[in-house]
């Protein structure tokens, strides 16, 4: 399995491979899984152990029938001990009812032990041969369960959702207690047969849980009132919208086109791991991956050596219908200019030296002007009026730098961010347009709305946002990707399904929100978006269980 990009949910692909397919060299791990967040690392090494404690009896399995267990559903196993693999390819929770009999390869016996290995634990509890336990498959998620009449030596905590953080000889052994924000649990300890001195909880002692006692435990926050993901609303057919060209632009502006492996990066954010950093320098650092020019960062880091620019990897051009070089200051700049650094004639193409150009400025989206430059290794944008956004419809093919100042000094350009595969709006007009107002009452880490579009609208022929009063707000992030700068192999180009990912922040609650799909192929209009409520994957919370 390939850890590089895209790796929300990386390990229910990883339990797939080496639970359900079990090829012989599995588990095995190429790219670069330094880019996984340091709390995921843990949750790698659970599934690797899991997978060397029960690899002798993984190698005989049988397919489980679609029409109850889901598609591709697998179990493996000896006749005392079956490790099953489930799915759920939907927006809807599934519950699978899964007899503990022959069905999953099961040889009678009293006592059925049943908990969940994945995508978090838990202790479903003792049953009877030939009883049926109904497990619940989270949407698009895969579940891995442990079913034996053998019991299990594993760590565990009854009555609650948990994460082993650690389990490894001679060390205290950590376990993630987790649970719904405001929400309350009776826990116990499932001790596997083992004996444990003391027990802390986020560094208290709680003396009676490693006593076999129970222990009623709260979770700090509000608890959620809605639990994700909930359709919202069907879209339909409207008329065009007047400020369709603000939003499209507010998520042409939203997005990137970085390489995939630089998305990686910012979705797992700082390390304290010494080695995990070393790693990523490298691999940034390395001079191939500089001289590629995939990274916007490259405009903003003051090296002339480094820079950003169309990849035409494997001759493959990336840019959509020609594509459109844009820069988005961050914040407002009331005046000021904005230098375009270049090397050369050649990386000055298609435009010409000393030739009169323009640019389009806009602080809102929605009102655009033109700014004359004259064009050249180092083109002057100046302007005396606020700018926040820049769209260049011609400029040069390759920037090294981009600088600004403002009457005399630098202007701060930690927030600036550029891209230019995207297309210009005069080459998206759209065709057609679905409608949809909802509103959302909570927010929270990782609450979004994902966008639907289910049928054929070609190939980038439809994009989304929402408009929140007088304002828009676009989509960072997209299923299939976004067009992308290429370190290793071009984006899949899909022509169907886009899923457009827009954050719900505290601004947005309560407030109706106003959510648009704009279609540009006029070969394919036959389309039906759905908007749901979701939540994004985001780091585990909750106290350490700390067992010596």
């Amino acid at each position: 399995m390939c850890l590089s990009s895209s790796l929300d949910h990386w390990e229910d692909e990883l339990v797939l491979q080496v639970f359900n397919r079990s090829l012989i060299l599995s588990p095995q791990l190429y790219g670069n899984p330094w880019f996984l967040r340091d709390d995921e690392f843990p949750r790698l090494a659970r599934i690797f152990n899991l997978h060397r404690k029960y690899r002798e009896i993984l190698v005989t399995g049988l397919s489980l029938p679609e029409e109850d267990f889901g598609p591709a559903a697998v179990s493996r196993g000896d006749p005392f001990t079956r490790l099953i693999t489930l799915r759920n390819l939907s927006w809807e929770p599934v519950t699978y009812e899964v007899p503990l009999d022959e069905t999953i390869g099961l040889e009678a016996s009293d006592t059925i032990h049943v908990r969940r290995f994945h995508p978090t634990a838990r202790i479903f509890g003792d049953f009877a041969f030939g009883e049926t336990v109904e497990i619940e498959v989270a949407p698009f998620r895969s579940l891995l369960l442990f079913v034996s009449s053998a019991g299990c030596d594993e760590p565990g905590v009854a009555g609650v959702d948990y994460e082993v953080v650690r389990n490894v000889p001679d060390k205290p052994t950590s376990i993630r207690l987790l649970g719904e924000p405001g929400s309350e649990a009776e826990i116990s300890l499932a001790r596997g047969g083992r004996t444990y001195r003391a027990a802390t909880i986020g560094g208290v002692e709680v003396a009676g849980l490693a006593a076999g006692e129970s222990l009623r435990l709260g979770f700090e926050g509000r608890q959620s009132q809605q639990m994700a993901p909930r359709r919202l609303a069907d879209l339909v057919p409207v008329e065009i919208p007047a400020d369709a060209e603000a939003l499209y632009e507010a998520t042409v502006f939203a997005a990137d086109n970085n390489a995939l492996e630089v998305r990686s990066l910012a979705r797992s954010g700082e390390t304290d791991i010494p080695q995990v950093r070393a790693a990523r320098e490298a691999f940034l650092n390395q001079a191939v991956f500089k001289a590629r020019g995939i990274w916007d960062h490259n405009l903003f880091d003051n090296d002339p050596a480094t820079g950003f620019w169309p990849s035409r990897k494997y001759g493959i051009d990336q840019r959509v219908r020609g594509g459109c070089f844009r820069l988005d200051l961050g914040k407002i700049e009331e005046s000021g200019r904005i230098v375009l650094h270049t090397t050369d004639e050649y990386s000055l193409q298609p435009i010409l030296r000393d030739e009169a150009s323009w640019v389009e400025v806009s602080e809102d989206l929605r009102t655009w002007r033109r700014l004359r430059y004259m064009a050249g290794l180092a083109m002057e944008v100046d302007f005396d009026r606020p700018v926040r956004y820049l769209r260049f419809p011609v400029t040069a093919d390759r920037f090294t730098e981009i600088t600004g100042e403002k009457d005399g000094q630098a202007i701060d350009r930690s927030s600036w961010r550029a891209s230019n595969l995207f297309a210009h709006p005069s080459k998206m007009e759209p065709v057609a347009a679905w409608h949809a107002q909802v509103l959302v009452e909570e927010a929270g880490p990782g609450a979004g709305l994902a966008i639907a579009i289910e049928g054929v609208h070609g190939v980038e022929g439809a994009y989304a946002a929402v408009r929140v009063g007088d304002r828009y707000v676009g989509a960072p992030d997209r299923a299939a990707a976004y067009p992308s700068n290429t370190w290793e192999y071009v984006n899949a180009r899909r022509d169907r399904g886009y899923t457009y990912y827009v954050p719900i922040t505290d601004d947005m609650v309560g407030q109706l929100l106003d959510v648009f799909v704009l279609g540009y192929d006029k070969e394919h209009t036959d389309l039906k978006p759905v908007v749901w409520q979701v939540r994004d994957p985001v780091p585990p919370e909750g106290p350490i269980l700390v067992l010596q």
